[in-house]
């Protein structure tokens, strides 16, 4: 066992530090009231598609379309940061930056995630959206973890995932 943790000493202070930021971050944002970005998500993807919302609640026919806090991306944002943060490179001013830049991007992507979720809902039966909101959240997160990674690797100047430990 002595072995197996001095040969993975980075690794695990990586995952150790990583579970620490993610579990501070997502504790917040299910107790920090998020209610005014819930409402305003509902309150636009609503109005694209005319559709009635109260409050947080937006509704497709006799379905009942609620955003959360983890609708608001938020979750997504804490994942991205424990990442960012839990690594020994970059630089603190360069991680800060890719930090606002994949925030601000993943943002935009969840938006537009929200969005075309509720119009396959609208064309296709409220019956899809559940499946549609899982995997199009996959594959946001997907597409963010591969640009995060590539961009990161190419600004630290590094060539494998390690040297970033």
């Amino acid at each position: 066992m002595h072995k197996f943790i001095e040969g993975n000493k980075k690794t695990l202070l990586f995952l150790i530090k990583f579970t620490l930021i993610f579990s501070v971050l997502h504790f917040l944002v299910w107790t920090i009231p998020t209610t005014f970005i819930q409402k305003w998500i509902a309150l636009i993807q609503a109005n694209a598609f005319n559709l009635p919302v109260e409050g947080n609640l937006m509704f497709i026919e006799t379905q009942k379309i609620l955003i959360n806090p983890s609708c608001t991306g938020l979750v997504s944002i804490s994942i991205i940061a424990a990442i960012i943060f839990s690594l020994s490179k970059p630089e603190i001013k360069q991680k800060i930056k890719i930090f606002l830049a994949a925030s601000a991007i993943m943002f935009v992507l969840n938006l537009i995630r929200i969005y075309f979720v509720l119009w396959v809902g609208i064309n296709y039966g409220v019956h899809l959206i559940s499946i549609v909101h899982e995997i199009s959240w996959m594959a946001t997160a997907l597409f963010i973890v591969m640009l995060w990674y590539y961009f990161t690797k190419k600004i630290a100047k590094v060539e494998e995932f390690n040297e970033l430990l």
